[in-house]
């Protein structure tokens, strides 16, 4: 499953910028992603969502590959720091979104994608 899903999105995804704040700019942890991003469709939009938001798909390989974000360290039983939470940003075309919500999709235990939820 990761490998189609790194498959596709090499041939129909685009390179963001997957960032965490860690205080100050130079502490900021960055890795380059593969993804998909699509604008919500008219009947997704409830809530506090708006046309500002949109969907995003990723894969764990690059994170996976980077050791992003450095310095991390996995426990048994806390949620895997290497998963983007809220707060986090994913940068798309230049422009900064938001990570407003992120949906890790596991098989056997192994993540095989993050959708996102993101803003801006």
């Amino acid at each position: 499953m990761i490998a189609r899903l790194d498959a596709s999105l090499a041939r129909r995804g685009e390179n963001c910028i997957l960032r965490r704040k860690e205080g100050s700019p130079l502490a900021d942890k960055d890795v380059t992603v593969r993804a998909s991003v699509r604008g919500l469709r008219a009947a997704e939009i409830v809530g506090t969502a708006t046309q500002a938001y949109s969907r995003a798909v990723i894969s764990m390989t690059q994170i996976l590959a980077d050791g992003w974000p450095a310095g991390h360290t996995v426990t048994p039983g806390a949620v895997d720091p290497r998963i983007p939470r809220e707060n986090d940003s994913l940068v798309v075309k230049g422009k900064v979104r938001q990570i407003k919500f992120a949906d890790p999709i596991a098989v056997d235990g192994v993540v095989v994608r993050v959708n996102l939820t993101v803003a801006g």
